[in-house]
């Protein structure tokens, strides 16, 4: 169990289910009669570690290898009592003080997406009311962009705004290579309900060198000059504590200038980059091309401890030497500037 630490160490993007700690893994698989899926889970994660070190790496392999591993997650986590528990365990396990989890409701055993909820929902209470834990720990529900539509993303803003300020905002994920349903007019529509309700919405962006891809980028930033446009009255910061983008990898020249002028935090993850290749070992970060100081709106994420096997401290200290520092601020200075993206 991670204590709080006199640092103020944020983790903005942690996905529940492959954040798990190995133990209560290995723990819920034997409680629902599949230790089998946690030794696959274990053979899987290594034949990962595996290409993730070859040279040159093979990152549509190794995106491969990552989701295989989410699905045996998934395999393993089957009650709702998985969910209170691994909601609890991600936190406790954290070297975070401040987490945002992010996960996507789903039916299962027999259960709603409402029940689904309603156990993570308990988890960050149990996080909250065990005091000798010192975290502050909020949820934000991800939309699958291959299976979800705007209507989902009304149902689970709807979620947030009831949830007593346990939940902040809701994400946009999924598999990046997969046929999309949150595309087009469904994406705009979900990102104004998101603004118009006061929501945080979390945008993973860029994370695949497809048309697709970069034809969504330009519906999302379009859509958010539009509401800049609409609303003059905002700070010349207008998104901080509204929006983040994950990862921002894949962009043209074009949409960085915009992300820059916008002023969009932008969330980095450098072992889960540096393990896909997206950024390459001894060369500039990609997210570097759009900011280039630890001044600017650069935010530190594990994605998935577990999958990665990340720390929020060393990542924390990883994204701040990834920038240069022409103030310049401290690595205590960098951390405390983080509270202006929280939800």
């Amino acid at each position: 169990m991670q204590t709080k630490t006199e640092q103020n160490f944020a983790d903005f993007h942690c996905h529940l289910n492959g954040s798990f700690s190995k133990g209560l893994l290995k723990k819920i698989a034997e409680r629902n009669h599949c230790p089998q899926v946690y030794q696959q889970f274990l053979n899987v994660q290594q034949q990962y570690e595996d290409k993730s070190r070859e040279e040159p790496r093979d990152t549509e392999a190794c995106l491969q290898l990552i989701w295989a591993q989410f699905a045996l997650v998934h395999k393993m986590v089957q009650k709702l009592k998985d969910i209170q528990e691994g909601t609890y365990d991600v936190i406790a396990n954290s070297a975070g003080n401040y987490l945002e989890i992010r996960t996507t409701p789903k039916p299962m055993n027999g259960c709603t997406v409402d029940d689904y909820i309603d156990a993570f929902l308990k988890g960050l209470l149990d996080a909250r009311e065990d005091t000798a834990l010192g975290k502050e720990a909020y949820g934000l529900l991800s939309l699958d962009r291959v299976h979800h539509t705007a209507k989902d993303a009304e149902y689970f803003i709807q979620k947030v705004l009831k949830s007593d300020g346990l939940l902040k905002g809701i994400d946009i994920s999924g598999q990046p290579l997969a046929p999309r349903q949150l595309t087009g007019q469904e994406l705009v529509k979900t990102i104004q309900l998101a603004l118009d309700n006061h929501v945080g919405l979390a945008i993973h962006m860029g994370e695949a060198n497809t048309p697709e891809e970069r034809q969504d980028t330009d519906s999302i930033l379009a859509t958010l000059e539009e509401w800049v446009k609409n609303h003059p009255e905002q700070s010349e910061h207008p998104f901080f504590g509204k929006i983040r983008l994950g990862h921002c990898i894949y962009l043209t020249e074009q949409q960085k200038h915009r992300i820059k002028a916008l002023q969009l935090p932008i969330e980095v993850c450098p072992t889960c980059h540096a393990k896909l290749n997206w950024h390459e070992q001894g060369k500039p970060h990609p997210v570097a091309s759009i900011y280039d100081s630890v001044s600017d709106p650069v935010v530190p994420g594990t994605d998935d401890e577990t999958i990665f096997n990340a720390d929020i401290q060393h990542e924390s200290q990883l994204v701040f030497g990834f920038f240069k520092n022409p103030k310049p601020i401290t690595l205590k200075e960098f951390l405390q500037q983080q509270n202006q993206y929280r939800f």
